[in-house]
């Protein structure tokens, strides 16, 4: 027997069966039976456990609203990550691009963006409880529900090798993360395009949410501290064995001021596995690059790992 995703004429998420076999993509049994919890249950599972799983259109969409729900919880705790979850009001924007995007579905005709802002509503309460009795808190539960959430409107910090220069055998790199891919992997973005993105007044309160981890590490920090008055943060960086060394040594600083570090394995050798951080730098033009010179710099990292 098949299964569908379909809207009541109240608006409501309902899953039924049908003999209709209209998608190769099939909803997993856990997938139905979080959703015979509730509609909410389902969508936060699709978003968190099934991120990667290919599911027909109609699950798809409702996994969309939990993924833009999740994203903006990610961002908006950033601020204060051991606080209280902070308000989330239902986006009207994205909901207004979201109805008109909508796939064929059973009582398509009943989406609305009222409709979207109730499935929001659901979704934030049945969030808030569980991070409520979460002993780690937001980040502790992003993290448990997917490790990939954990990162997202967050800025990292790579420290890499570049054994082709051996004056500066180390290159530095800051991004953040924006989102998620539709595949449910982490889009990392060097943090220079968030002065791009976040440009605008309407925009200042969330730009000074993400460099806020960054000033932070700053205030105890000298060599973070010259990097943002220098402007350096913002651009790929080669570095010296000794500029290595002194990041290399400040760590547990940055983590604890809420930045993601990203570091080569043979750190700290008594930590479990580091995430692997894969790195391909430009150096046709080596021979002159020195501290202040930038790179055509990219950086793959392995985001699997729990911490």
């Amino acid at each position: 027997m098949m299964h569908e995703l379909t809207i009541t004429p109240e608006g409501h998420l309902l899953v039924r069966e049908t003999s209709l076999d209209s998608s190769d993509r099939k909803p997993s049994k856990r997938l139905l039976e979080a959703y015979g919890e509730s509609p909410a249950r389902g969508m936060l599972y699709s978003a968190t456990i099934e991120m990667e799983a290919a599911l027909p259109p109609p699950f798809e969409f409702a996994r969309s609203i939990a993924r833009l729900y999740l994203t903006n919880l990610c961002h908006a705790a950033i601020a204060d990550p051991g606080g209280p979850v902070p308000e989330l009001p239902p986006p009207a924007a994205d909901f207004e691009r979201a109805v008109l995007q909508a796939p064929p579905m059973t009582g398509l005709e009943y989406l609305s963006e009222p409709v979207l802002s109730n499935w929001w509503r659901d979704l934030d309460s049945l969030v808030r409880s569980e991070i409520e009795s979460h002993p780690d808190g937001t980040q502790g539960y992003l993290r448990e529900r997917n490790p990939q959430w954990r990162s997202v409107g967050r800025v990292t910090f790579h420290l890499a090798e570049n054994k082709r220069n051996p004056d500066y055998p180390f290159a530095f790199l800051a991004t953040f993360a924006n989102g998620l891919t539709p595949q449910g992997k982490v889009k990392h973005e060097p943090l220079g395009r968030a002065l791009q993105q976040y440009a605008g007044e309407q925009n200042r309160e969330a730009m000074l949410t993400l460099l806020l981890p960054i000033s932070r590490a700053a205030q105890s920090s000298e060599l973070i501290r010259r990097l943002v008055d220098s402007g350096e943060i913002y651009h790929p960086l080669a570095w010296s064995p000794r500029d290595a060394y002194e990041f290399l040594k400040a760590v547990s600083l940055f983590e604890s001021s809420g930045l993601i570090v990203r570091v080569p394995d043979w750190w700290n050798a008594q930590k479990p596995a580091r995430p692997r951080v894969s790195v391909k730098v430009d150096t046709k033009n080596s021979a002159g690059i020195g501290v202040d010179s930038l790179l055509e710099f990219s950086v793959g990292v392995s985001l699997e790992e729990k911490r």
